[in-house]
């Protein structure tokens, strides 16, 4: 529920209150509250007048470019986004992910739109010129002047303690979720503005997936780099958002914003690099922090998840709102998280310590 829906529903519920009878209201034989009834009508007050207001939806029509296409939320998001209608441009690491991408497709039944692999990789400027240079090709090609959208699904996960883990995983983890992000939608932003100057045409969108409940998320140890990298960009699309609103560019910015999603890659491919950051690190670091990396990488694994199929719905509803959120979450750990994250400090750090690390102490040693 959006915080405009939450607001004006509590407004439309003491309205209602006041015009309700004290007594509640008779139906069929049973009494029932007044604040049921007034929370009732608020709530579907604030619901038909966001839809009213939201306007008319925008067309599945026009060309997407999605990074991390090879597995995932990025090769789910590709191939449900083309099921639909749009033409997909799947920015792909791995040579494999062609044959791969188009056999997942070709399964899909009613497909309405198209998907065209495109090798990226998101840390080397070159590989991002020359995905770029494909796409402008093949675009003209077949007619159209440029994307509708960019969506930057890339990403790696480094695990471990702060003050072990090697600078160049740090490195490595902002060249992919941040610097990769950035470069590949500056690169590309000029293909959506060439389609959203023309105020015939549909909006545009640039996606980014961030993780949990965004910035409230509360930042949980061993995953300092993880964080600082989801969190930077969400500063970038804030700032993207504000600057094209007051450019008054036709382009919306938001975060799709994941919790657990399996199955995926992102998981068997954190733990192979916690392993490789034990080879790099002082014996001691081992004795000290194994066992808090153990118990994250099982409670971890203990996750039910929320099927990465969600993810691609958020997607289709990013892309299709009419003006999108700022932020879509998915599954209930992301949609809780906010609310533990605006927790006092100390409640809110017991909370987390418990539910990740089984660490129960109330006062830290």
């Amino acid at each position: 529920m959006s915080v405009f829906v939450a607001v004006v529903a509590y407004v439309a519920h003491l309205f209602f209150n006041s015009i309700v009878a004290s007594n509640g209201v008779d139906v069929y034989g049973f009494e029932v509250p007044a604040f049921i009834v007034s929370g009732f009508l608020g709530l579907a007050f604030a619901v038909i007048l966001q839809h009213a207001l939201a306007g008319r939806r925008q067309p599945v029509e026009g060309a997407v470019f999605i990074t991390g296409c090879d597995s995932g939320m990025g090769e789910v998001s590709a191939l449900h986004l083309a099921k639909i209608g749009f033409r997909v441009y799947a920015g792909c690491f791995l040579q494999s992910s062609d044959a791969q991408l188009q056999e997942k497709f070709n399964k899909q039944s009613n497909n309405k739109g198209s998907i065209s692999y495109v090798p990226l990789d998101v840390t080397k400027t070159e590989s991002i010129q020359q995905a770029h240079a494909t796409v402008e090709k093949d675009l003209a090609a077949n007619g159209m002047n440029g994307l509708v959208s960019i969506i930057n699904c890339a990403g790696i996960s480094y695990t471990g303690p702060l003050e072990y883990l090697p600078m160049r995983m740090y490195r490595h983890q902002m060249d992919v979720n941040f610097f990769g992000y950035i470069e590949v939608t500056k690169a590309f932003l000029p293909l959506v503005k060439r389609v959203v100057s023309d105020p015939q045409q549909r909006r545009g969108r640039v996606v980014f997936v961030g993780t949990g409940g965004g910035v409230l998320t509360p930042a949980p140890g061993l995953l300092s780099a993880y964080m600082a990298s989801k969190w930077a960009g969400e500063a970038f699309i804030q700032c993207l958002r504000m600057e094209m609103r007051l450019t008054g560019q036709r382009i919306d910015a938001c975060m799709v914003n994941p919790g657990f999603i399996k199955p995926t890659g992102l998981v068997d491919a954190g733990k192979a690099n916690v392993e490789k950051m034990w080879t790099t690190v002082p014996a001691n670091a081992r004795e000290e922090y194994e066992w808090l990396t153990d118990r994250f990488i099982k409670f971890s694994d203990d996750q039910p998840g929320t099927h990465p199929r969600f993810i691609a719905y958020a997607m289709e509803e990013a892309l299709t709102a009419s003006r999108p959120n700022l932020s879509y979450k998915v599954g209930p750990d992301s949609k809780a998280s906010p609310f533990v994250g605006m927790l006092p400090t100390k409640l809110r750090e017991w909370i987390v310590n418990a539910s990740m690390f089984q660490v129960y102490d109330w006062t830290p040693q």
